[in-house]
């Protein structure tokens, strides 16, 4: 199965080791067998306790469990180092994915996919020891009975040989019925999720609650469990049919054949035979239900790797963040298409220009594609058509990281983290500052390297990405509606104090905002509708389609500003 050459070829250095734990499992408890045979063997002739038998029978049974133990240990090292570079080639291929690409496959569906199969691999490793070992030993046994009698060999040979001819045959839609459990199992969490993040959405409304638990939840849920049904029937017939044959086998060594056989302690010894092989096959297919999911495992993961490949960018050695003079979105274009590739919402040809030290202001109505336009100019979205020009310079393959880290932004989408990670030099006293100046210093504060709650309000939880934001020293704010759902005083300070303050200390600003009334303090308005731009001024304070305090709210999954969830957006 693909999950034991998997781990053979993961194994390494560590093959002989993990040979040598499997040969000393399998001899054995071939040795166990065969040291125990010959004590039945010496009948009633024995003349007090058989030491130099026991002492054999001994030395097996250490062999056996220290080779498990060693097996054990070596499987689950080499299961787990397996895992830790499939985590951290994971990572590295999710920083380098494009941004489009990325949403398209969804955050959630990869945490699944690497946490639910890693899962299934740990508990793998923990068995297929055994397995492989106890069906190693079910071939020894075998062969052993060829020394009692060539016509028991032959019974046992046919029915080992028939069981796992069938049990292969049964086996050969077991892939297919996994996978069609593991898609209603996604559909079934997809719902659930819906419950959960939309808890107060169902509260408030009992239909919505309603229809979602019992027309969709609870038949998905049916589905599910016919599912799992189906996938364990599907894995246990062969192991069911194969248990009965070796119960059939016993009872013809025991029942049919002693007229042919003639001599009784050979039969005797052959019923035990097939007694312990008994037991040894019941540990083989304990194994093999846990391997075949392994063996799944590892295809989900080969497959979520390859779409993390194709998604991923080569991009150029980092270099130290630069500076600009001017920078222009020239005729940018970026499009949403759903599931059947049919577009859905596309934002421009749009231009945008931005000089250093200015004070520009986005507005627009909900589903303008303002939020889109800064993605596609941050070079988070890789403009469908159109170019970016960096005083001047094309921002190429070649460029595009230096490029991004002009931009510190907060986003109406952003995430919180609860640590600086990449500005753990900047000091404690500093951090808990501009906390106080942003007015969270009583809600949160940052010691030991983290802040001490993320859990607070929407207006608080931008406010400390913002402090973050501010933190990373970047020539260019972009601030996507982030004075919404602040209270009246900080939103009034925010536009008055603070947006002024950061102007005059050479900052470039960026700000997304429906606050007609503080349009005049920008140099530069631009006005998009339709996902289309015209660049004017706001001097009136009616310029924007917006009204005071309207906010785009952040979405779940691949959301474009139209307010609609899209997915595979196009390169």
């Amino acid at each position: 199965m693909k999950f034991l050459l998997v781990v053979w070829e993961a194994a390494g250095e560590r093959r002989p080791r993990l040979i040598l734990s499997l040969i000393a499992s399998t001899l054995g408890s071939a040795g166990v067998l065969i040291s125990v045979n010959s004590v039945l063997s010496k009948g009633e002739t024995a003349r007090g306790p058989d030491l130099a038998g026991l002492v054999l029978f001994l030395v097996m049974v250490a062999a056996v469990v220290g080779g498990h133990a060693v097996g054990q240990r070596t499987s689950a090292a080499i299961v787990e180092e397996l895992l830790d570079r499939l985590r951290i080639r994971s990572a590295d291929l999710i920083r380098r994915a494009d941004y489009g690409r990325f949403e398209a496959i969804g955050g959630q569906a990869i945490y699944d996919a690497l946490s639910r199969n890693s899962s299934t691999l740990t508990e793998a490793a923990m068995m297929a020891i055994y397995g492989v070992a106890a069906f190693g030993a079910l071939i020894l046994g075998g062969f052993y009975t060829l020394t009692l009698s060539s016509l028991v060999f032959a019974v046992i040979a046919t029915m080992v040989v028939g069981t796992f001819v069938f049990y292969r045959l049964t086996q050969h839609k077991t892939r297919e019925v996994m996978v069609w459990a593991n898609q209603v199992q996604e559909r079934f969490y997809r719902l659930l999720r819906h419950l959960l993040d939309g808890f107060k959405e169902v509260k408030l409304h009992e239909p919505r609650g309603d229809s979602l638990e019992h027309r969709y939840l609870a038949p998905e849920s049916d589905t599910l469990r016919d599912a799992q049904i189906g996938a364990s029937i599907q894995i246990n017939r062969g192991i069911n049919v194969s248990l009965s044959l070796f119960y059939l086998m016993v009872g013809t060594i025991a029942f049919l054949l002693p007229p042919l056989v003639g001599d009784q302690e050979v039969i005797m010894k052959a019923v035990y035979v097939a007694i312990y092989m008994l037991g040894l096959v019941e540990a083989v297919q304990k194994a093999v239900p846990m391997v075949t999911r392994a063996s799944f495992a590892i295809d989900e993961l080969n497959s979520i790797e390859e779409t993390l490949e194709k998604a991923a960018q080569s991009e150029p050695e980092r270099r130290a963040a630069a500076d600009f003079e001017r920078l222009e979105g020239v005729e940018l274009l970026y499009s949403y298409h759903d599931r059947d590739g049919q577009r859905t919402f596309t934002m421009g040809p749009t231009s945008l220009e931005l000089s250093k030290g200015e004070l520009l202001f986005i507005v627009g109505g909900n589903g303008s594609g303002k939020s889109t336009l800064l993605k596609t100019f941050t070079r988070l979205y890789r403009p469908q058509s159109g170019k970016l020009l960096w005083d001047g310079a094309p921002v190429d393959e070649g460029s595009v990281r230096a490029y991004r880290s002009l931009f510190s932004t907060v986003f109406s989408d952003f995430h919180l983290f609860d640590r600086l990670y990449g500005l753990e030099a900047v000091p404690e006293a500093r951090v808990n500052a501009l906390l106080a100046d942003l007015g969270i210093a009583h809600k949160t504060a940052y010691r030991d390297g983290r802040f001490t709650t993320t859990d607070l309000s929407t207006g608080q939880r931008k406010r400390l990405a913002l402090a973050v934001a501010l933190l990373e020293e970047r020539p260019v704010l972009v601030l996507d509606e982030l004075a919404a759902d602040q209270d009246p005083d900080f939103r009034r300070r925010f536009y008055d104090e603070l947006v002024p303050r950061w102007k005059a200390e050479g900052r470039t600003l960026v700000i997304v905002s429906h606050d007609d009334r503080y349009f005049h303090i920008a140099d530069r308005t631009l006005i998009l509708a339709d996902g289309r731009a015209a660049d004017g001024r706001a001097a009136d304070g009616r310029a924007a389609e917006g009204r005071p305090g309207d906010g785009e709210a952040p979405g779940q999954g691949t959301t474009s500003d139209d307010g609609e969830t899209h997915e595979g957006a196009g390169e």
